[in-house]
């Protein structure tokens, strides 16, 4: 009988720690759960940090952006259009102090001082006619300062290791069928195209900033397509040139191509990329979502980050074309700037004028007779005079990411929810062994 008794203490100690750690298991999971549903505003610093940040390599169209304290100071010059104010996203009407001196070569000074609370913001720069370009900044215990997530650096990773695509994936993405007549018409129009567009333009860096303006400026962004599917269709240049329109590839093969017919080497690059409505980690583990280019700049022998996707804002959408302005921020941003979105993963050369083909090319007029809305040189484009192309209310950035923000939190929220029963089952069951045990005892 004493050693039942002993049994019976040693059986009811290891209910008692059990229904402990039941308990603790429950409290742990709510404690988490009430982390994760943190409102997407909470603030956690990052890492890395810089107080200035140049936003673009060029000599015409940069700013110069210094964070001390409470103050945000910013220099540059802009002569494709001239900056007009800068301010804080959501705050340009907060209790603060604004100053801004404007020159008539486009240069400019600028001082805005305020002190919200913690948080991620977007510092942005308004240009004459409304567009504006934006930067991601960060207010934390030692004031204003620039992100910086490491992409500055190892995005350049991918020109140490440039894929050369064989003529057959480079005839794809000039012909969705491969079709020759289409590869040779294609090309034949690319060629046409880049010699009007770049003519009287020396060297690689302006003929390259030409092609991007003009990329920019005469291509729409295919919503309709990204709703329904993207294929090679909405991508291969013959239809691009035909209809105007299509999605990030397209308007990086336009480029790379183009640059190719300029004698420019030029790659298209996959990557990742976040838009202003998702959190700056996200780049970190996002999916890969964007295609992009680089050229290599012979003069000062570095490759160039371009964008003509996110600098254009044309979109096509409802079967309906709407008007493109473009803006003078992704051709030769920084490598700090454009790490503030853009994650580069594989760069990838085309070659696309060695997919020419024998085959006897459809011809310019029977192409343009079929096309929707047939791209042209037109008059010469003027790229030091662009329409900048976002708006503080619209971004043409692709929306493949923008509702993702709060995924997470839900499989977390769920997951937790399911410990919590799981936790729950088993402290009942306890309880009811115990009670058990008592009566059987009794």
């Amino acid at each position: 009988m004493y050693s039942d008794h002993i049994n019976a203490r040693l059986s009811y100690g290891r209910r008692v720690k059990l229904i402990f750690m039941c308990c603790f298991l429950i409290l742990a999971a709510f404690a988490l759960s009430a982390a994760a549903a943190v409102p997407e505003n909470s603030f956690a610093e990052p890492s890395g940090r810089t107080n200035i940040l140049r936003t673009s390599y060029t000599e015409d169209n940069y700013s110069v952006l210094e964070a001390a304290g409470d103050k945000i100071e910013a220099r540059g010059k802009y002569t494709s259009s001239k900056l007009r104010k800068m301010f804080v996203k959501y705050m340009e009407d907060s209790t603060g102090s604004y100053s801004m001196k404007a020159h008539s070569d486009g240069s400019y000074e600028a001082s805005l001082t305020l002190a919200p609370e913690k948080g991620a913001y977007l510092l942005i720069l308004r240009l004459d006619n409304g567009l504006v370009m934006q930067y991601r900044i960060f207010y934390g215990d030692t004031g204003w300062y620039f992100p910086l997530n490491g992409y500055e650096k190892t995005n350049r990773n991918v020109f140490e290791h440039i894929y050369d695509a064989p003529p057959q994936a480079a005839a794809l993405y000039l012909s969705a069928s491969a079709d020759g007549g289409e590869i040779n018409t294609a090309l034949e129009q690319i060629q046409a195209l880049t010699d009007s567009v770049t003519e009287g333009i020396e060297g690689d860096y302006e003929k390259a900033r030409a092609i991007s303006g003009f990329v920019a400026g005469k291509i729409y962004y295919d919503y309709d397509a990204k709703e329904t599917n993207v294929d090679l269709n909405t991508v291969a240049l013959y239809n691009v040139l035909r209809t105007s329109r299509t999605t990030c590839a397209g308007f990086a093969n336009l480029f790379c191509a183009m640059a190719e017919a300029a004698g420019i080497d030029a790659v298209n690059i996959k990557g990742g990329i976040i838009t202003e409505s998702m959190a700056y980690e996200e780049l970190n583990n996002g999916v890969q979502n964007h295609e992009f280019a680089a050229f290599f700049d012979k003069d000062t022998e570095r490759w160039v980050w371009v964008d003509p996707c996110w600098d254009g804002s044309g979109t096509y959408e409802n079967g309906s074309f709407n008007e493109i302005k473009t803006r003078p921020m992704f051709f030769d941003i920084s490598d700090e700037a454009f790490a503030h979105s853009h994650r580069a993963d594989k760069a990838e050369r085309r070659c696309y004028f060695g997919a020419r083909t024998e085959t006897a090319p459809i011809g310019a007029a029977d192409m343009t007779a079929e096309a929707e809305h047939p791209v042209t040189a037109g008059e010469k484009t003027d790229i030091t005079e662009p329409v900048p192309a976002v708006t503080e209310e619209e971004t043409q950035e692709p929306e493949s990411i923008r509702n993702a923000d709060g995924t997470v939190i839900y499989v977390i929220i769920a997951v937790l929810g399911a410990a919590v029963l799981a936790a729950g089952a088993i402290l009942i069951k306890v309880i009811l062994n115990g009670r058990n045990n008592k009566n059987g005892n009794n």
